[in-house]
């Protein structure tokens, strides 16, 4: 069994095709085929899932354009300790369905709050098996959410030409609760820094990309200063969340990530060779996390 079931020459044809046209690798195409198969069986379950993360981004509001690996999955409410035992029998149930190898399966707590799940999967494009990585974390409740259609490359491309494929693809498109812009922005800002107060830059530079993407997106509304003090109110439960903290002013911290280029290394070397468009360094920041340090929407407005 694999996922590809016995549609292994169809699936290589049209994973080559649909490559070619939008100008993404076949092997881009075809992990974003088995991430909708993957969304659609969640879709289904009784837990609330919630889609959230760059992968999000990318296939819920089309919003960026660079390579994301991973699903990212929380829920709307703080699960209770059988939702969060349900939950890893689900998933684990899913890449048994698919054909996936876990590779980590000490690593895999069925009460913890945060799990990593790294898959092994059945390429039709390389010799040796790919990962897939699906991430669970209950330490906040995802909010707000609302359901969202979720594309897939080979849905989009067969709708946009009004093609049938000649094999079933019932997660074309996959309708499942997602994570709000304006939290992913939020969550995505407090990460960038949590990662300088940690030290950690690798493969973390891709948030000010995301960012720089999100903020055009999003209203600096009061609403919104509501919102970001309500999510920092629940980071600051979580040791995992050290930004969140009251000694951390937020907008200076951006402005001493901006001046040390502390993320520059990463950026360069790994978020770049991640995007399908050009964009560098420094436009990331002027456009992104620059723009933010200069608001006030980040300064914490209620008093201790």
């Amino acid at each position: 069994m694999s996922w590809f079931n016995e549609y292994r020459d169809q699936w290589k044809e049209i994973i080559e095709t649909v490559a070619a046209e939008e100008r993404r690798t076949t092997q881009m195409v075809e992990k974003d085929t088995i991430q909708s198969m993957i969304l659609l069986e969640l879709s289904k379950s009784e837990v609330p899932f919630v889609f959230k993360g760059g992968t999000s981004l990318s296939k819920a509001y089309g919003l960026i354009d660079r390579f994301s690996e991973d699903i990212d999955l929380s829920m709307n409410r703080k699960p209770t300790e059988s939702e969060k035992k349900k939950t890893k029998t689900i998933i684990l149930e899913i890449g048994d369905r698919m054909g996936f190898s876990l590779s980590n399966p000490d690593d895999i707590q069925s009460r913890h709050s945060y799990n990593k799940y790294v898959f092994e999967y059945e390429s039709l494009f390389s010799d040796i098996p790919l990962e897939l990585i699906i991430e669970t974390s209950f330490y906040q409740a995802a909010y707000p959410v609302d359901v969202h259609t979720v594309y897939s490359f080979v849905g989009k491309f067969c709708k946009e030409r009004g093609i049938v494929l000649p094999i079933p693809f019932d997660a074309a498109f996959v309708d499942i609760q997602v994570q709000s812009l304006e939290r992913t922005f939020i969550d995505k800002v407090f990460a960038i820094c949590d990662y300088r107060i940690q030290d950690m830059q690798d493969r973390d530079s891709r948030h000010l990309y995301d960012i720089a993407k999100l903020l055009p997106e999003v209203k600096i509304t009061p609403e919104m200063g509501a919102l970001i003090d309500e999510v920092r109110e629940d980071r600051m439960q979580s040791k995992n969340n050290p930004s969140a903290q009251l000694e951390h002013n937020i907008p200076k911290m951006l402005k001493e990530i901006i001046n040390s280029r502390f993320y520059e290394p990463d950026y360069n070397n790994i978020t770049k060779k991640l995007l399908y468009e050009e964009v560098s360094y420094d436009d990331a920041i002027k456009n992104g996390i620059a723009v933010v340090a200069d608001l006030d929407i980040f300064e914490y407005k209620k008093k201790p």
